[in-house]
Parts: structure tokens; C-alpha cells; sequence
């Protein structure tokens, strides 16, 4: 629908531009670049890249040395693992860990080590991408992603699936504390995609009450998102994550069984809790952040006699495109214009005629 939009009112504008096109550039990261940065963080203890020349190499851990061991379980060998999967972008590598069919512990492979020593305030990252939007057939359908547990103690710190079980399978979630259910757990995305490159990240603190509070944060990068989503802080119920030296699983429980069936690009923990601030940063340089939010270009096609104005976009962002032309009275050609990945373009039907017409983006704010 079209309307008259008056100047004096005060809107949040992409660009304004007349008949012309211009280029930007886009800038752009890689795990290669998050790697390096995150070597350069001094509270970093672990950093799994799975990066190496040998099996071996891939599964060191590039701080100590630790090498994971393969976690095969019921019928599952060390071979299931995958070590030549392609990571999220041509700089990475990633490991595949895997998840036959049948019940929670029919069939799969993870990986696994001894002693992770966790502090009472600590934080995560995990670049990773899921192989199906559900995971079915067992009495608790979760895919264990990054976990420790000792006694009651649990460190669920991203699984595939969630509380009240059994579960669906098809959610992200964080779980901390004295019992898998919902008064201990931050559910970070409710529905998973398969085939979607995810960064997730979390900080965690240990509470004097022994409950624990932790904010988690996400980022679909298959969906061109560059901008982390924070979910929480929340607080559970009672219980910590165990502290000091404790089993990790990766892709996989912290002993064995219920994989995670998916690739794993990048794992780093740091014994301390980071902001959003920190993640974001890191975030960037492997997207290389925001392009600049302007119009690309704007051409006439003057067999159709139709405009056609692109630009820098968000995946899932809403935005209105506006006309004028003397830039003082606007008219709205459309204002539930959905971005795409990267870029949008929307499609003037209105002639020019001769005409010096401008034009003018606006995002929509939630």
C-alpha cells in the first residue's frame, strides 16, 4: 500500500539516493581469523579446532596437548568418526560425530576425555552444524554436544533436545545442576535445522547458593544472522556444573551413548564468564561482522520500465522502501519487505518517466 510519508518524522534510514548505483564491499572473517583471536585471550584453557595433518593431530587440543579419545558405543567403532568433514567455511576443518539408528544407546561414536579442569566461573563457544532436526527412537532423544557430569553434578552445557523428557529432540539447550528438567535449563533455540551452521556460546557462574546463573547466546550462520541472540541470564533451581578436574564429552555423553549426529567445527572454553560483548567480537571475525548498511545499487530497466533498488541486509529482518521525489514527501511502495541473506532487492513497478527519483530503506524495529 502506498502512503504519503511526511520528512519531519524521524525514522531509522538504510540510505537515501538518487538514480545512481554504487558498490560496497564486503568484509569478510573466517574460523582461520576466529582461531588467532581466540589464541590471544589469556583466560582460554581449552580450544578444540580439529584442525592437523593426522587423526591424531585433529583431535588435540591446541592449549595442553590433550588428545580426545573416540567414544564408540553398542555397535558403533572408532571408525564411525569422521575426521575429513569440511568445516564451516574452506579455512576449518571439522570432525563428524555420529548416531546410528535405534535407541539411545544403539549405535554411534563421540569423543571423550579424562579431566577437564572447570572453574566456578567459565564460559564456552561451539561452532557446529546438526545433521537432523530431530533426534526419535529412544526413551530420551538428546544429542549430547559439550557435557561433563559427576555424581549429581551436571554440566549439560549444549545438547541437542531438551527437558521434560523424553524430548523431541529438536531443540537447543543448556542444562546445569541436580536433575535434567526445566527449572535447571536455558532453552536456547526451539527449533534446530539440519544442515545450518550454528555458533553458540555460554557463561557460567556458580553461585554462593550453589544454584548457577548463565546467559547463553546463538547466531544461525546458515541464515547470514551476524548478530548474536542472548537468551537469558537465567538461574536455576540448585545444583553447580562440576569444578576442578571432570570428564567431557564432545559430541557425546561424558562416559558414552547418545551422540550428537553432526559436525563439529570449533570448541573453546575459558575459565572465566565472558559478555556478549566478548562473543560477538569473536562472532565477527569469522562473519566479518555487519556490512555496511546502505543500498548497493539501484538500475532502470527500460524494456520493463521498472527500478530495481538492492541492499545490505539481514536474514529475517523486516524493511520498507520509500520514493520521492524531491526528498521532503515520501511515499511508502512497501513496507513488509522480508531480508534475505546478505542482500535484498525490491522491484519498483512505477515508471520513472523522465523523472528524478529518489530513493530511501528503512528497517522496520521489532
Amino acid at each position: 500500500m502506498k502512503s504519503s510519508i511526511n520528512n519531519s518524522k524521524s525514522y531509522k534510514i538504510l540510505a537515501i539516493i538518487g538514480c545512481i548505483f554504487f558498490i560496497s564491499n564486503f568484509v569478510r572473517g573466517s574460523v582461520s581469523d576466529f582461531q588467532t583471536i581466540v589464541q590471544t585471550d589469556p583466560d582460554l584453557t581449552h580450544q578444540f579446532t580439529f584442525d592437523g595433518e593426522t587423526n591424531e593431530e585433529k583431535l588435540e587440543e591446541k592449549v595442553s596437548g590433550v588428545v580426545l579419545s573416540p567414544k564408540p558405543y553398542g555397535s558403533g567403532t572408532a571408525q564411525d568418526l569422521e575426521y575429513e568433514n569440511p568445516g564451516y567455511d574452506n579455512t576449518s576443518n571439522s570432525i563428524a560425530t555420529q548416531r546410528g539408528q535405534g535407541n539411545d544407546f544403539a549405535n554411534g561414536a563421540g569423543l571423550h576425555t579424562a579431566s577437564i579442569t572447570l572453574n566456578e566461573r567459565m564460559s564456552y563457544e561451539v561452532l557446529f552444524q546438526a545433521d537432523s532436526d530431530e533426534i526419535s527412537g529412544g526413551n530420551f532423544n538428546l544429542g549430547y554436544i559439550l557435557t561433563t557430569r559427576i555424581g549429581n553434578d551436571r554440566g549439560y552445557f549444549l545438547v541437542q533436545g531438551n527437558a521434560p523428557l523424553p524430548s523431541t529432540g529438536q531443540q537447543l539447550s543448556s542444562t546445569i545442576g541436580d536433575g535434567f528438567a526445566e527449572r535447571n535449563q536455558n532453552l536456547i533455540l526451539e527449533t534446530i535445522e539440519a544442515g545450518h551452521w550454528y555458533f553458540v556460546s555460554g557463561s557460567y557462574v556458580i553461585n554462593d547458593d550453589n544454584t548457577t546463573t548463565f546467559t547463553n547466546y546463538i547466531a544461525d550462520l546458515s541464515a547470514g544472522e551476524t548478530i548474536l541472540k542472548r537468551i537469558g541470564p537465567f538461574t536455576n533451581s540448585g545444583g553447580p556444573y562440576p569444578t576442578g578436574g571432570s570428564p567431557v564429552g564432545i559430541g557425546g555423553r561424558w562416559d558414552a551413548g547418545e551422540s550428537f549426529p553432526g559436525q563439529i567445527d570449533e570448541i573453546n572454553i575459558y575459565n572465566s564468564d565472558k559478555d556478549q560483548s566478548f562473543f560477538q567480537q569473536h562472532l565477527d571475525s569469522i562473519t566479518g561482522g555487519i556490512a555496511s548498511f546502505q543500498i548497493n545499487t539501484i538500475s532502470y530497466d527500460s524494456d520493463s520500465k521498472t527500478t530495481t533498488i538492492n541492499w545490505n541486509s539481514i536474514s529475517g529482518k523486516a524493511y520498507a522502501v520509500d520514493s520521492s521525489i524531491d526528498m521532503i514527501e515520501w511515499n511508502e511502495l512497501d513496507d513488509g519487505v522480508i531480508g534475505k541473506k546478505d542482500t535484498t532487492s525490491f522491484v519498483d513497478n512505477e515508471p520513472i518517466e523522465n523523472r528524478k527519483v529518489f530513493y530511501r530503506i528503512r528497517v522496520l524495529e521489532e
